[in-house]
């Protein structure tokens, strides 16, 4: 038997981006306060909170300071130092822990994970010298040489041939921890935003065909291209592995489908830019669901009410918005980013079919 869980009135969010936004915005929506801890001044999420602590992650002081104001914390993003989630998470409980972040910010731990609960991934090789990188692309073919922490949208990847593709890599990347990963001819790619709470409720969202452009997740479809079966299959491993994670809040599962198989590529353990079209499209916004599972409501429906696609405005694309405000099923959501540049996301529409 659960016994009564703390009353929660104000939640702490780790970085000020657009995710901390959106989760901002639900929260208050819902009755709660926020306060987001970010190292940077003017970000999105600082625009719309109840209060912003402007520091470097690894403050303590100030993160002292933050975990007195607030009843939870979450995080927005995963590249921030697991030592000041676990120092945190001396003062205020934080959801997902920082073992979560341990495991899913570092893609070697990550994917052993993955494959010591029975999931499968692509082939890889922790690299540690030129020699096995030649070794590990003989093996594999062709492959992609990744940094194992910090990548996002493409960045730190290398897609590699043949040796003298290998050296070039090897000499830009030589002083980052380094996994080498089997080239996989998928057919697709599509992710799953699941939920688990503090009850051990687990609820998982359709899956949707994801589109990237320049290594950028570009646009996100529902419902997914993919068989009945696979759906099902990609929902069943998802929940699984966020039992297996332990994690409170909602994390994204990005798939290869190959064929009439599934190999999971990486794991999100916070609202994802896949996940947005729920913010129209489904009963409860991924963003919602993240509340809920934090505070320990239950968790909200799943179900998509709505099929379309979310697309991704991308620098100079937020410049080309009229077209959007023409169509009476577009929804517009921006980001308050001051700066547009090349490969930055500024913001992003649902369009409803």
């Amino acid at each position: 038997m659960v016994g009564p869980l703390k009353k929660i009135l104000t939640i702490g969010i780790i970085g000020g981006g657009q995710l901390g936004r959106m989760t901002c915005f639900y929260a208050h929506k819902m009755g709660f306060r926020t306060v987001v801890f970010t190292d940077q001044a003017n970000s999105p999420a600082s625009f719309v909170t109840n209060e912003v602590i402007i520091a470097d992650y690894s403050d303590q002081s100030a993160l002292k300071k933050f975990a007195a104001k607030v009843d939870i914390a979450t995080f927005e993003f995963e590249n921030i130092p697991c030592e000041a989630v676990e120092f945190l998470s001396s003062q205020v409980e934080v959801c997902p822990n920082a073992q979560v972040l341990k495991v899913t910010q570092h893609r070697i731990l990550e994917k052993n994970f993955l494959n010591s609960i029975g999931v499968k991934t692509a082939e890889y090789l922790e690299i540690t010298s030129l020699e096995t990188l030649c070794e590990g692309l003989e093996k594999f073919g062709k492959a992609i040489l990744k940094t194992a922490t910090m990548g996002y949208d493409g960045k730190g990847q290398f897609v590699l041939k043949n040796a003298k593709e290998a050296e070039n890599a090897w000499d830009q990347a030589q002083n980052h921890k380094l996994i080498l990963e089997k080239f996989c001819p998928f057919n697709s790619e599509i992710s799953v935003i699941v939920a688990r709470s503090k009850n051990n409720e687990i609820a998982a969202y359709e899956p949707l065909t994801n589109i990237h452009k320049n290594s950028i997740l570009d646009e996100s479809i529902y419902p997914a291209k993919i068989s009945e079966e696979l759906k099902i299959k990609a929902q069943e491993v998802a929940k699984k592995i966020i039992e297996k994670l332990d994690l409170i809040g909602v994390l994204a599962v990005e798939f290869f489908v190959m064929e009439n198989e599934l190999l999971v590529n990486e794991l999100a353990p916070r609202p994802h830019n896949s996940g947005h079209f729920s913010m129209d499209a489904a009963i409860t916004s991924q963003f919602e669901q993240l509340i809920r599972a934090i505070t320990g409501m239950k968790l909200g429906s799943t179900e998509f009410h709505s099929q379309g696609y979310m697309k991704n405005l991308i620098g100079d694309e937020v410049k080309d918005l009229e077209k959007f405000y023409q169509n009476p099923r577009a929804k517009i959501h921006l980001y308050g980013k001051e700066k547009i540049a090349d490969g930055r996301k500024m913001g992003h529409v649902n369009i409803l079919k």
